[in-house]
């Protein structure tokens, strides 16, 4: 009995050695990222729009990371006084070598935007972002540029910004 026991405890060591070298070595990792930013418009119209995203997916190897993002995107100066956006999109960022402790990064982003307070709750459109960005630990900074719609019949909002974007990864 103290032989299967022993056996027992051997068998399950090695499993568990095991599992966690798997694991380290696992090239597909979960990554998820919380995104805090501001937009400015490139149009003539002064609206600004501020946005808090977040991330969930996976990162594959050093350098590719897919997940989809959600969030809110508040439109301010509008003629409403705020409009309210939820963007639900596919991100796919490219992170080039490490240099010391900072990994740059390109990030795409492509999806749907859905209207939510009272003048656009009825309006979607599409939502397109390019950035580029660096990642230090577990913070992340980028600046992009992004298009926006929500529209319906012609009318809406239609969004050309520059965005930055802070946030951090775990």
């Amino acid at each position: 009995m103290k032989k299967i026991f022993l056996l027992l405890v051997a068998v399950h060591t090695a499993w568990n050695v095991s599992a966690q070298e798997l694991e380290k070595q696992s090239p597909v990792k979960y990554q998820g990222e919380v995104e805090f930013g501001y937009s400015l418009n490139l149009e003539t119209e002064k609206m600004g729009r501020f946005n808090l995203h977040t991330i969930q997916g996976i990162r594959i190897g050093e350098h590719f990371s897919t997940g989809i993002g959600t969030g809110l995107d508040y439109y301010h100066n509008t003629v409403a006084g705020g409009e309210l956006v939820i963007p639900v999109y596919v991100n796919m960022k490219g992170y080039l070598p490490k240099f010391e402790n900072i990994q740059p990064f390109l990030s795409m982003d492509m999806g749907m935007g859905f209207g939510v307070t009272e003048d656009i709750k009825k309006m979607s459109g599409g939502t397109y972002g390019f950035a580029i960005g660096v990642v230090g630990g577990k913070f992340k900074a980028q600046i992009g540029y992004n298009i926006q719609s929500v529209t319906e019949e012609g009318a809406g909002i239609y969004y050309k910004a520059i965005q930055f974007k802070f946030g951090f990864m775990f």
